[in-house]
C-alpha cells in the first residue's frame, strides 16, 4: 500500500495520522515519512498495520526489515555483541 490508500484506509476505520502519533508520542508527519516510506520505524508500522488490522507484511510488503521478528534492546544488543566476536575472529585469523 501507498501512504494515500493508507491514509484512506485508515480514515475509514476512524484512525489517522495524526492519533497513531499522539498513542506513539511522536509527530504526525513522522508516521506519514513512514507510511511514504521515507523513513523505517518498525513501531509505527506495527501500529499502522494494527490499525488497519492487517499484518505489516500486507501494508508494506517491499519493506524486508518489517517482516522479521521484532528484538528486545537486550536481544539487539546479543546479537550485535555475536557479530562482533566473529568479526574479530576473522581478523585473528588472517
Amino acid at each position: 500500500m501507498n501512504a494515500e490508500s493508507i491514509r484512506e484506509q485508515l480514515k475509514l476505520r476512524g484512525y489517522n495520522f495524526t492519533r497513531i502519533a499522539n498513542v506513539l508520542g511522536v509527530s504526525q508527519n513522522y508516521v506519514g515519512m513512514v507510511a511514504a516510506r521515507k523513513r523505517t520505524n518498525h513501531r509505527v508500522a506495527i501500529a499502522i498495520a494494527t490499525a488497519l488490522e492487517k499484518p505489516v507484511r500486507l501494508i508494506f510488503p517491499d519493506v524486508p526489515m518489517y517482516h522479521g521478528p521484532v528484538m528486545s534492546d537486550d536481544e539487539r544488543e546479543a546479537e550485535l555483541a555475536r557479530k562482533l566476536q566473529l568479526i574479530d575472529g576473522v581478523r585473528r585469523s588472517a
